[in-house]
């Protein structure tokens, strides 16, 4: 893969892009947007005004909205990441990036940052992993407004509503912003609540229903591709890898090893 680039209407608050041989880019400009960018292989050196820093493999470096820099190539640089993220979205959330930029040199920031990308530009990937990933690494690597940013809990059984709604709507395309807004709680308070009662995150639950939701399809001989489309898979490939994960074993397995 030379270059690729993940947008999505139904998560339009931020973009990612990738490209395998990194150019320089010598003349200085801004983004309307926070930047996040990692390398693989190489090393930048990250100019601004009045001061500049070596970008190496393992590093992140954030670049807040509106902030000139520019860049150049120290040594051969390979598969770069930059991620676009849009400032409300962290305010929105109770999060926040008040320096002009951050050079972050933590290798659990970056492994983190890291799978969020793959995560990103996997097309096997549902809407809900990626948006469920992309809140986990700012929790991770965003400051919060202020110690108490949680709002209190709602209603005891929140986590409980949650969870019902999912078993009625797990074939459905799902995003976080959608469940925000169906049970009138932060994106945040949701993602906490339900991973602190149920063990899993939110897409994980969901995955795990279609799972099942295709086991009970292979029972009836039904032919293993209409089982990943009416189990709301992608295809073949990525119900099998899925069910694999679970079951240890493939569909074509499974069904094989039915005594009829």
């Amino acid at each position: 893969m030379k270059s690729a680039i993940f947008k999505d209407s139904k998560i339009p608050f931020f973009e990612l892009r990738y490209v395998k041989n990194i150019p320089a880019c010598t003349k200085m400009h801004l983004h309307e947007e926070l930047t996040l960018t990692i390398i693989k292989e190489g090393s930048l050196k990250i100019i601004f005004n009045k001061k500049s820093f070596d970008l190496f493999a393992h590093d992140i470096v954030i670049i807040n909205e509106q902030i000139p820099h520019c860049a150049t190539i120290n040594k051969k640089s390979y598969d770069g990441y930059v991620l676009y993220l849009n400032k409300k979205f962290l305010l929105k959330n109770s999060l926040q990036f008040s320096l002009d930029y951050e050079l972050i040199q933590d290798k659990t920031i970056y492994d983190e940052f890291l799978l969020l990308c793959i995560c990103l530009l996997d097309k096997n990937s549902s809407i809900l992993e990626k948006e469920e990933k992309l809140f986990n690494f700012c929790f991770l690597t965003f400051p919060k407004k202020n110690k108490d940013f949680l709002e209190k809990k709602v209603e005891e059984n929140l986590a409980n509503k949650i969870k019902n709604y999912l078993d009625m709507n797990y074939l459905e395309e799902l995003s976080l912003e959608e469940l925000s807004l169906e049970f009138k709680v932060s994106i945040v308070h949701l993602i906490r609540v339900f991973k602190n009662d149920f063990g899993l995150p939110i897409h994980s639950y969901v995955l795990n229903k279609r799972v099942h939701h295709a086991k009970a399809l292979l029972n009836k001989n039904i032919p293993i591709v209409e089982v990943a489309l009416q189990s709301g898979f992608f295809d073949q490939s990525h119900l099998n890898r899925s069910f694999k994960r679970i079951f240890q074993l493939t569909p074509k397995q499974f069904q094989k090893n039915l005594l009829s």
